[in-house]
């Protein structure tokens, strides 16, 4: 099955002033087994877009193709998710229907797959050998099941004279994986539950919104705080109320019993 895509138009701006042509798609096949990625492809794009989303020259995407072909728009590949450094993101997304090489004159320099049943011998095989020689700089995988798909957890190649080198994943007893991206100088870390993206300086996540979680966190500990101690003073006030009240009521016990000792000793004196 066949649709039509992108009608002819000019794009028209200082970048590039030409016509485009009409490529015609053919349908792509829905991953039948693309949950298992879902929530993987989700962190993995929110970490990195946090990371660049304010650079106007860096576009990133898991949702549009990478069209390599200006003879047949349906020699396209569409990672997991993408980056491209050095390129007019705003003009992409602008005046493109999806990631023109031949437009844009720059492939990406970085893409990432997610491993699920289906998708996973593509990634490692032709998948792979594509990235290598469209000249991706770094391919890296990771593998939420610990490696039932990929055989480990996490791998990642850099493009070394137009041939994948395998990056060095350090396991650790626990089962954690991580290793080090040097195109963007952080480190990919798997914990054996989630995926997370650490400054490699500092060992923390580069999430931005762990400070606000922290700083939530922190928030709602201090409040929780203050309530315990405002219930131990009013506990701690009770108390004494009913320490007071006890006191009171035996000193006037005590008051009781004396005024009768002193009542039986006038009535054996006037006996």
């Amino acid at each position: 099955m066949t649709t039509s895509g992108t009608a002819t138009r000019t794009i028209t701006n200082a970048w590039v002033n030409r016509t485009l042509p009409d490529i015609f798609y053919e349908e792509p096949e829905r991953v039948e087994d693309g949950m298992e990625q879902d929530l993987s492809i989700r962190r993995i794009s929110q970490l990195l877009f946090e990371r660049y989303q304010d650079r106007p020259d860096v576009f990133m995407s898991g949702i549009v193709f990478i069209s390599y072909d200006i003879e047949n728009g349906n020699r396209r590949v569409a990672p997991d998710f993408f980056i491209a450094f050095d390129v007019p993101k705003d003009e992409i997304r602008k005046n493109l229907p999806n990631f023109w090489l031949w437009e844009i004159d720059k492939v990406p320099d970085f893409a990432m797959e997610v491993a699920s049943p289906s998708t996973a011998q593509n990634d490692i095989g032709h998948k792979r050998d594509l990235y290598a020689r469209l000249g991706i700089t770094e391919y890296w995988r990771f593998d939420a099941s610990g490696g039932d798909y990929y055989g480990q957890p996490l791998a990642g190649d850099r493009l070394i004279d137009g041939k994948y080198q395998p990056y060095e994943v350090f396991t650790e007893a626990d089962g954690s994986a991580r290793a080090y991206s040097e195109l963007l100088e952080v480190e990919f870390y798997w914990d054996g539950q989630e995926f997370d993206v650490l400054d490699p300086i500092t060992g923390k996540t580069i999430d931005r919104r762990e400070p606000e979680r922290e700083a939530r966190m922190a928030e709602r500990e201090a409040r929780l705080a203050a309530e315990a101690r405002e219930r131990e003073a009013r506990i701690a006030e009770h108390n004494a109320i009913v320490a007071e009240r006890e006191a009171r009521l035996a000193a006037e016990a005590r008051e009781r019993e004396l005024l009768e000792e002193i009542e039986s000793l006038r009535r054996r004196i006037s006996e």
